[in-house]
Formats: C-alpha cells, structure tokens, sequence
C-alpha cells in the first residue's frame, strides 16, 4: 500500500477533524494519577542539565492565573516538569555539547561517547543528521492548567538562526493539544555549509469521561536541508593570514556556490535533503473498576482502576533521502578520486532513496494490582508493510513481529523493573530480537540509587548498505551481510548526599557493518569490546560559585575499526544563584577537552562517518592522521527573570590561541564564534 503525499494530508485533516468533533465531551486528566519525576532531552523542551537544577515552571499572579504543567512520553508511565535551570546551553541550543558537526550548526554530526545502533528491525541507515529529528519517541503530550506558548530566538556569527515555538493548552480539563516548530540553520563559514532544518508537530491526547477510552495522535514532520563542500582541497589553508575570510578556502564540492547569508532561501545546490513524515493515531480501551468519589453536593470525581487495555496502534511514515549536485565542480575531480565516477557527472545530478511504512500494532495490557498502574505485563503483535523506490526498482516488503513487556514500580517506589523483548517472525528481518533488562533500587537518601542492566541486539544491516539501495557505489560489491549482534552491560550509581553518578557500560560488538571508504560497506567479524566509563560531579565551593564535572573513559580493544577519545570531559565553572527572588543567573566557563585519536573521514554522498584505515583512493592521501586536542573554551552568561531567558555566549576563545580545530578529517571548526538568545513563555 502506497500513499501519495496529498493522500497523506487528507489523512490528517481528516483525524483532524474527528478529533475536533471530541471537543464536546467531558473527561478527567488520564496523567495527574502516574507517579514520576524528572526532565529528558527532547525537542525543545530543555532538560539537558546533567546535576542542574530541576525546577517547576510554576508562576502564580494571582488565583485565575495559576501555571501548572507537566507532560508525560508515549510509552511512559512518569510525569515530567518543565525544566527552568539556565546552567546548561543544551536547555536552549539543538547541537548537544557531546556532540560534532562538520563546522556548522545543522551539519551532518555524531557524538564523541561511543553510542552504537541498538535497534533491531527495518532501518533506512541515515543517521548522520538525527540529533536534529524530532520523532514520536522525543514528543512531550502535556497537561497544563492555562494555555501555555514559548518562542525562542537564539542568534549566532555568520547569520545563523534558530528559532523555537511551542504552544500547548488544555481544551478543557480533559483534553489537550500541543504544536511546536523549530528552525535551526545558518550559511556557515565555508563554501557549501549551508543548513536550514525545519521541524514541526501537532498532536493531542484525549480520555473519555469515565476513563475507559484513551486517544493519542497527531503528525510530525523534519525537512533537513545541508548542504556538503566535500572538506577542504588544503586544509593548511586554514592557519594562513591569507584566508581571514574563511568562505575562500577552496572545498572539494560546491566550489561554484555563491555565499547565501538569507537563511530562509531554502535552496539547495550541493548537498543532503532528508524529510519524513510521521502520522499515530493510538486509542486504547480500559476494563476495570469504576468507582467515584462525591468532592461536594456538585461534584464527582470519577475514579477507575483498568485491569485489561486494548490497545491499537496505526502509523503512517514516509521518509526521503536525497542527495543532490546541480552545479558539480570539474575542476575539483573529487568524485572520481573518491567515488570512481569515470567522469563529473554534468549538468548535475540527484541520488534518491524513498520509503513508505505502515504499521498496526494490537497490544494487551493486564494490570495485577488495580491502584498500581506503573505495575503491568504487556503482550502484542504488529504488521509492517514498506516500499522502497530507488533508482533502479520498487521493492516491498513486511514484517511480522511479536513483543511482550513487563514493567514494575512498587507502591514504595524502592524498586521498578523493566523488561522488554521484540522478535520478528516473518518478512524482511526474519530473526531479529531485541531483549532488555533493567532493575532500579533505591538503597536510602545516604547512598542513593542503582541501576543495572543488559540488552541484546540482532539486527540487520541499515538497507543504505545493501546493493539495491540508490546509494550503492561500490563496484567491487560487498557480498551478502551477516546480522550484526550487539550486547551491552550498563550501571548506574547515583548519590545525592555527594551529588555524584557513576556509570558503565561494556559492549560486545560482533558482525559490525561499516564503511571501509567511501563507498564501500564492509563488515568486521571478530566479535570486539567497547568499554566505557563515566561520572558527573557537582561540586560546591561556596553558596554561588558552583563547578559541574562530566568525565568519560572508553577503550576498544584489538584493530576494531572505532576511532574514539581515551578520555572526554566537559567542565563548567559557574557563578549562580538566585536574586532578589526573581532573578536566576550563571555566570562562568565552560571547557570540553578530549585527548587524541584518529578523526574519521565523513562521505557526503552517503551520509557517513568512517574510520581512517589508510584508504587508497582518499583526496586526502593514503591516511591524513588529525588529532583534535585542543580545548574548547567558552565564556556566558544565562539568566531567567519569571518566563524570560536570555543567554549570552563567546565560544571557542581556544582559537586566539591555539588556531582552528578540525574536527574531522578534512573539515574545521567554526572558529571564534558568539551567541545571543532570548526565550519567553506566555500564560494566556
């Protein structure tokens, strides 16, 4: 089944209207009774302040103006606060601090904590450009007490953007619906750097008035505009006086373009256009006990505990991958040395992978304790249908998959289980299994809290290195793929009384698939260990001055082919506190270190990171060997007045002293950069 993109949108404005016809009805907040706390990382909502403060967005001017919200995730069973602290530029800026672009915002990027795919299953294998994604997994279904908007505005050097909106209010007591937008993006410093990323969602939540039936739905969508310049033809160019415009360092691709400071012009001349769309429609109906509690002579409170859900899921997802050139530079060959064209392709040309998923889910819940709703074993079924159109066919397929989980927060909340398992029967990915477990204790406000875990893994290879892919350059051919089987051991140990957490995590890799080049996918069959160690430390030197401490150890043993720093930090030096009862402010320094490594090689036209192994055929030679270990230093200052943010940032002050870093082979940093921002929330 196929749906074309206008089928997709009379899909939704017919959910759109059923769920407008709901309006009427009356119904209880299906969120207020699930136990929780916390904040995570997701599209805009600022949770990323490891050790910072987590407080409510709780303002009250008076009776009738009273603010309160909260917000839950699909699949979870914990409610979240907004997170007001300003101690961390990851509240307001899309790129997260642990990760690298190719020098800008927007750009194609990955983290420097080893973070492997752990999905079983169907995938497309264009990650590259993911950290800038919303998705079902990162969406927030808010409860809140008064309709609820905040838009961001944060600027950069060179004209770039990033501009956030959310809105979100309660129909009534009983319903809710949220829409967020965001557009993140700059021209750059170099030639062909641009970016320009568009995200948006609509999407509700609704429970019926005796609690019985409950609704979730909406559509998100990611444009992803970047464009590629291939890496520089000499990267020493860089530290030569000559070049103190950055934009006339000569590139590999898109030597031809013109300098675009507009970010809007969406126009994309060399480059990477990823887009997707994602429509969910879940309901799901209760079998219980009913019960209702009288607050006064005219009101009831309806009460219900679910012992059986039916649930039913539906999605609709379109994804396209495109990489395009409409002005390719001869002069340059750069696809002929590293991709084996015989010759530029003239007068350009555009490579496209497209994908359409269709999934229904059945699923069953049983609740064993009928007031313990964070209590209960789940068990379902799913059918998935894809169509692949690629240069040279259309190719579909389907998937068959069971799943089961069962998860566990006792009434004292000293324990919560998790288990979970997927296990494909039939179709495409025929022998894929995911298994996790975890247990969380908590040990006492002494010692704290401890998690441990295990998952395991068998997946097989993203289809971008499978030879009918649009994306398959590789003349010599990569032969049939094994599955690839991935184990990870994790812990956790957090102790507030030292504001301490430790964690660890082993990997075992085995079968992991890769790009050997350019082009050319290839598999390491020994089985490997990645072993990774952390902690995060928040140390007070006096009532205001306050230093925030993340530092990371990984080794990978044997010639696996994973470049990564042996160690990473991040470290923020911050004066902070409160003022004159309204005013939230941290003043200080943050630097990021990582010792030296060999820096992968990134394929424009594939979309991928590789390690340098000493390729051939490379514009760079036989092995360009880049060690990134200068620090990063940055100097700002945020601070919060109600719902008002302002954020003042100098980052890399490193490049006075010690020049441009590369962060990858081939590619530099942005230099000396400064970023102003201002976020307000409105209560209507």
């Amino acid at each position: 089944m196929h749906l074309s993109p206008s089928s997709v949108a009379r899909v939704c404005i017919v959910l759109c209207c059923v769920l407008g016809s709901l309006q009427s009805l009356v119904a209880q907040n299906p969120l207020q009774n699930i136990p929780g706390a916390g904040s995570l990382q997701g599209m805009g909502q600022g949770g990323g302040g490891r050790g910072g403060k987590k407080d409510s967005l709780k303002h009250r001017t008076g009776l009738e103006d009273t603010l309160t919200i909260s917000f839950r995730y699909l699949d979870s069973t914990h409610i979240y606060k907004l997170d007001t602290s300003v101690d961390d530029i990851d509240r307001f800026y899309p790129l997260p601090a642990n990760y690298r672009s190719l020098g800008n915002v927007g750009d194609a990027a990955k983290p420097l904590i080893f973070t492997p795919n752990l999905t079983a299953g169907w995938d497309a294998g264009f990650h590259s450009f993911d950290v800038y994604r919303v998705n079902w997994e990162n969406t927030r279904f808010f409860t809140t007490t008064r309709p609820y908007t905040e838009m961001e505005y944060l600027i950069g050097s060179n004209n770039e953007q990033n501009i956030r909106v959310l809105h979100t209010q309660n129909i009534n007591q009983h319903w809710n619906f949220a829409l967020q937008y965001r557009l993140t993006g700059g021209p750059g410093q170099y030639k062909s750097q641009k970016s320009n990323h568009n995200n948006y969602s609509l999407y509700t939540w609704y429970e019926s008035p005796r609690k019985r039936y409950h609704l979730y739905g909406g559509f998100i969508g990611n444009n992803l505009k970047s464009e590629e310049n291939g890496g520089f033809i000499n990267d020493t160019a860089l530290n030569n006086p000559f070049y103190k415009n950055r934009f006339q360092v000569a590139t590999n691709l898109g030597g031809l373009t013109d300098y675009q400071s507009n970010i809007f012009n969406t126009t994309l001349a060399t480059g990477n256009h990823y887009g997707d769309f994602q429509l969910l429609l879940r309901q799901q109906y209760d079998l219980g006990q009913q019960d209702s509690v009288v607050v006064n002579d005219s009101t009831t409170y309806y009460l219900f505990y679910p012992r059986l859900r039916l649930q039913h899921t539906f999605q609709i997802n379109t994804y396209n991958y495109q990489y395009v050139d409409n002005a390719p530079d001869s002069s340059t060959h750069f696809y002929q040395r590293a991709y084996g064209f015989l010759s530029t392709p003239l007068p350009g040309f555009n490579i496209q992978d497209k994908w359409s998923q269709i999934i229904n889910d059945f699923s069953l819940f049983q609740y064993p304790v009928a007031k313990n709703q964070s209590q209960f074993l789940t068990e379902g079924i799913s059918l998935e249908n894809l169509k692949g159109t690629f240069a040279s066919s259309i190719q579909e397929f389907y998937n068959v998959y069971a799943h089961g989980e069962y998860r566990n927060q006792t009434r004292n909340k000293k324990w919560d289980i998790e288990l979970n398992g997927k296990l494909y029967l039939e179709g495409y990915n025929i022998g894929n299994y995911q298994a996790f477990a975890s247990l969380f204790r908590s040990l006492g406000t002494k010692i704290g809290y401890l998690e441990a875990g295990f998952e395991n893994v068998n997946r097989t290879p993203s289809f971008v290195y499978q030879r009918a892919s649009s994306f398959d350059f590789n003349s010599q051919g990569q032969g049939n793929l094994s599955n690839e089987n991935n184990t990870q051991l994790f812990g956790y140990l957090w102790t507030p009384l030292l504001n301490l957490k430790l964690g660890a995590h082993y990997f075992l890799m085995t079968n992991y698939t890769y790009l050997k080049d350019y082009t050319g996918p290839t598999q390491y069959s020994s089985p490997f260990n990645v072993l990774q160690f952390s902690a995060e430390k928040v140390t007070h030197f006096s009532k205001r001055w306050v230093w925030y401490g993340d530092f990371y150890f990984q080794q990978v043993t044997g010639d696996a082919p994973i470049r990564l720093p042996a160690f990473y930090t991040r470290n923020r030096l911050i004066y902070e506190g409160k003022f004159y009862r309204k005013l939230d402010l941290a003043v200080g320094l943050e630097a990021r270190y990582g010792t030296a490594f060999k820096e992968d090689m990134y394929s424009p036209l594939l979309g991928q990171f590789f390690p340098q192994l000493g390729q051939k055929d490379s514009p760079y030679g036989t092995e360009s060997i880049v060690y990134h270990n200068a620090p990063d230093i940055s100097a700002f200052v945020h601070f919060r007045i109600r719902t008002f943010y302002l954020v003042f940032r100098a980052e890399n002050l490193n490049a006075f002293a010690f020049g441009v870093n590369q962060p990858y082979v081939g590619y530099g940093d942005p230099g000396f950069i400064i970023h102003f921002g201002v976020t307000w929330g409105f209560v209507n």
